[in-house]
């Protein structure tokens, strides 16, 4: 596939985000597929290693989305930089310990590094700034963990 279809799937891959149109997450996976939670040194593999991520935030956020600044390809390769938005509505077992639900609203940059093949994402890195998002939901928390 070629730079400017990678792009366009990635496009389409945050639209569905922001519907919460689960279907089209899930068929961004492949029995390839690895997303690495890089904050979290967590990594999901296999056919659902697209949409378990995704499931796992909009049960944090169930009004989460996304806004893309910035959408790079090249080759196989597509990076994504923005902001991510939401209500703190579900527990969030988190790298500093359960947070439970604040109702606090957030805000937190992210960079996501994909790879495709065919159509698929074999390779997500998702960065994002999460000591930034914990001093949001849990001012209290961050204090003693920096």
């Amino acid at each position: 596939m070629n730079t400017e279809t990678n792009t366009s799937l990635i496009r389409k891959l945050y639209n569905a985000v922001n519907a919460k149109d689960l279907p089209t997450i899930a068929a961004f996976g492949d029995s390839s597929s690895e997303w690495l939670d890089v904050p979290f040194n967590f990594t999901t593999r296999g056919e659902t290693a697209i949409i378990d991520p995704w499931k796992a935030w909009f049960d944090i956020f169930p009004d989460a989305t996304c806004e893309v600044r910035s959408l790079v390809a090249l080759g196989d390769h597509v990076v994504a930089q923005g902001i991510g938005r939401g209500t703190h509505r579900g527990v969030f077992n988190s790298p500093a310990g359960k947070l439970e639900p604040s109702g606090r609203a957030m805000a937190v940059s992210f960079c996501d590094v994909y790879r495709l093949k065919d159509g698929k994402i074999v390779r997500a890195d998702s960065y994002f700034d999460f000591y930034g998002l914990l001093r949001q939901l849990a001012p209290e928390l961050a204090a003693a963990n920096t």
